[in-house]
């Protein structure tokens, strides 16, 4: 990768916060091949080689660990690969994101990147719901597992293998936030010990952490200017926003935009939570098209059409009036976008401070979030909840 970073000194930006390379989405998805430089606010003289700090430390093994499981828990004590470095100036910039070494570094950036994200919305900072054992949470970059999870001390990440080329889920940002999301959840609202297969806590868990992935995304100017310029705006089209945990680019695990209600899912945890998923993109969606329409962006009657029946006719129609509008005003559409995240992305994190693990149904969550915002955004989330038949 040709990467010609501009080395500045740590005296120069002091305060300003730490460097480091994130892919938004992995390097093999077409159009993502270069990471984003990214400033973290943590700064250089509160990272440790590792990387590590206060809150988090890199262990990354030398040779094959077996996943952590409930009689297997931190901290790994087998033979550790050497700590990476920061650069001269102290930042992580410096360092190719494409090496071994930097799966490690990568992992520790994203963690912090989400919770800065979502500390922000929460209006505090996450205490980690294992502190009282284990003061730091534990990144294992890599374990020979087809999967990643997060746990009691813990986050670590395996590995696809697609067509013989190995996928390292410590490059893919969409599944290292998808983790933090269930760390966040667990630190707010609790862990339900000894709860039955059929509570809704597991299932909302992973709706909530694909949440977290998804307007975590949302935070990259890149990531969003590419995702517009891709679709022309219209973010009903197939593209990165509605696809999660990434192994190709052909194929995903989850997908936002579904058409699944209640009523017609599984007992599979992350089949039940597609609705809940569903409708936070649809809020999304119908925030962005209403603050299109505020700033003179798009025509009204895009709200006064249920999208989910409109013909093939009268969508083309909808999208070469999109395209054409987006030619001419892109920054608009892009801070339409940038308020329809920051508006649901406020009322999910605000909305767990009346959640309890032990007795959470989606209704009551639903609910809580609904509570949460206020006017045209809980407007959008009742709709949009009550289309997915998630009462309350």
């Amino acid at each position: 990768m040709d990467l010609h970073p501009h080395v500045m000194t740590a005296s120069t930006e002091a305060g300003t916060g730490t460097r480091f390379w994130i892919f938004p989405q992995p390097p093999f998805i077409p159009g993502y091949e270069q990471p984003d430089r990214v400033w973290l606010s943590i700064q250089p003289n509160e990272i440790f080689p590792g990387p590590s700090d206060a809150r988090m430390y890199v262990a990354d093994p030398l040779y094959s660990k077996q996943p952590y499981g409930y009689s297997r828990l931190p901290p790994f004590n087998g033979i550790s690969r050497a700590p990476v470095h920061a650069g001269p100036d102290g930042h992580f910039d410096s360092l190719d994101p494409l090496s071994r070494p930097y799966l490690g570094v990568h992992a520790y950036a994203c963690i912090h990147r989400v919770l800065e994200i979502w500390q922000s919305y929460l209006g505090h900072r996450v205490q980690w719901f294992f502190d009282a054992t284990f003061p730091r949470l534990e990144i294992i970059p890599l374990v020979e597992w087809d999967n990643a999870q997060a746990g009691y001390g813990f986050l670590e990440l395996g590995r696809s293998d697609v067509g013989g080329t190995p996928r390292p889920y410590a490059l893919n940002f969409d599944a290292i936030a998808h983790e933090v999301g269930h760390l966040i959840i667990f630190s707010e609202i609790g862990v339900p010990v000894g709860a039955s297969r059929e509570s809704e806590f597991f299932p909302f868990s992973e709706g909530f952490s694909d949440c977290v992935s998804l307007i975590s995304f949302l935070s990259f100017d890149s990531a969003i200017d590419r995702l517009l310029r891709r679709t022309k705006g219209d973010l009903l089209l197939y593209n990165e926003l509605n696809r999660f945990a990434e192994t190709s680019p052909e194929t995903q695990i989850r997908l936002a935009t579904n058409f699944r209600r209640m009523s017609e899912v599984t007992r599979d945890p992350h089949d039940r939570a597609l609705p809940f998923v569903g409708a936070v993109f649809d809020t999304i969606v119908e925030l962005y098209h209403r603050n299109l329409v505020a700033n003179g962006s798009a025509e009204r009657r895009l709200l006064e059409v249920d999208l989910r029946h409109l013909t093939l006719d009268e969508f083309d129609r909808f999208r070469e009036l999109t395209a054409q509008s987006f030619r001419t005003r892109p920054l608009y559409f892009q801070l339409a976008l940038e308020k329809a995240r920051d508006d649901v992305g406020r009322a999910l994190a605000t909305s767990l401070k009346n959640l309890d693990a032990r007795t959470l149904t989606f209704n009551q969550a639903a609910g809580s979030i609904v509570d949460a915002a206020d006017g045209a955004v809980a407007e959008a989330f009742r709709a949009s909840f009550a289309w997915r038949e998630i009462t309350y």
